[in-house]
């Protein structure tokens, strides 16, 4: 749609707002009155449920501050062993220049374009 009829549309909207809040002002005062009650229930609500997922992320934080790390640094060092070992054999070479990629995917995406 193009800009100029947005624009036209959207102040008709503010001509027809100014003029039916004018007209109809006992009929928007009990409209937002009958609004203001539903409108905290939903945002009561959504702050309940925002702040009490941070309270639940919160407690599971505090439970695992005690052993990690001790705990993290095991895994983390059998797990760094492993994976150069396998790296350095299983290496991918690109014919053209002899650079090593870890995977065929990616020695092929340095074929084409570096060397196409």
């Amino acid at each position: 749609m193009h800009p100029g009829i947005k624009v036209v549309f959207g102040a008709l909207m503010v001509v027809l707002g100014v003029y039916s809040s004018l007209t109809y002002t006992a009929e928007l005062v009990n409209f937002v009155q009958a609004v203001i009650g539903p409108l905290l229930i939903l945002v009561g609500a959504f702050i309940i449920w925002l702040e009490s997922d941070e309270w639940k992320l919160n407690m599971e934080d505090s439970k695992d501050r005690g052993l990690d790390v001790q705990q993290s640094l095991k895994p983390q060092t059998e797990t760094k062993e492993k994976p150069e070992k396998e790296e350095s054999s299983d290496k991918i070479a690109c014919p053209d220049c002899g650079k090593e990629f870890d995977t065929e995917r990616g020695m092929k995406i340095h074929r084409t374009q570096k060397h196409a």
